[in-house]
């Protein structure tokens, strides 16, 4: 059986840096920070996407930038996030209870992709009230009857 070895925080640092010219990022204390502006699409807004990662640890996947990220029409809470009301706008992106991640997984091949996806479903959940990100719950926003009048 051929076992995975883990990445190191320097490692996934020097990877995520190479993939990403633009970024910055630290090691410090055995824990890795990282940064860099993401447009998900040719019409979104631009994201700072930050995340840190030690470890032993999932990666944890914060937006810094905007903040706060405004929410759909008639929504409460941003769709699948920790920690929304102390104001940290972490991103759920996976499930660690599914070994969905790991950390002989690159993060600049999956939590960055993931996050920029879920910033691109982000923008269609505020606009539209429904989020087609899957994932568990149920997100969608119920327009109210003014919002669903068509313009003639």
């Amino acid at each position: 059986m051929v076992t995975k070895r883990p990445f190191t925080p320097i490692q996934q640092l020097g990877l995520l840096k190479h993939e990403f010219p633009l970024s910055i990022g630290s090691v410090e204390r055995g824990t890795m920070v990282w940064k860099c502006e993401f447009t998900p699409s040719v019409l979104s807004d631009t994201y700072m996407l930050k995340i840190v990662f030690s470890a032993g640890n999932f990666p944890r996947t914060y937006i810094v930038s905007p903040k706060p990220l405004p929410l759909a029409e008639g929504a409460k809470r941003l769709p699948h996030t920790y920690n929304y009301s102390n104001g940290k706008q972490q991103l759920c992106l996976f499930l660690p209870s599914a070994n969905e991640w790991d950390s002989s997984m690159l993060i600049s091949e999956t939590i960055v992709h993931w996050a920029v996806q879920w910033m691109y479903f982000y923008e269609i959940w505020v606009s539209t009230g429904i989020w087609m990100g899957g994932g568990h719950g149920n997100w969608d926003v119920k327009k109210t009857l003014k919002q669903e009048k068509l313009v003639v």
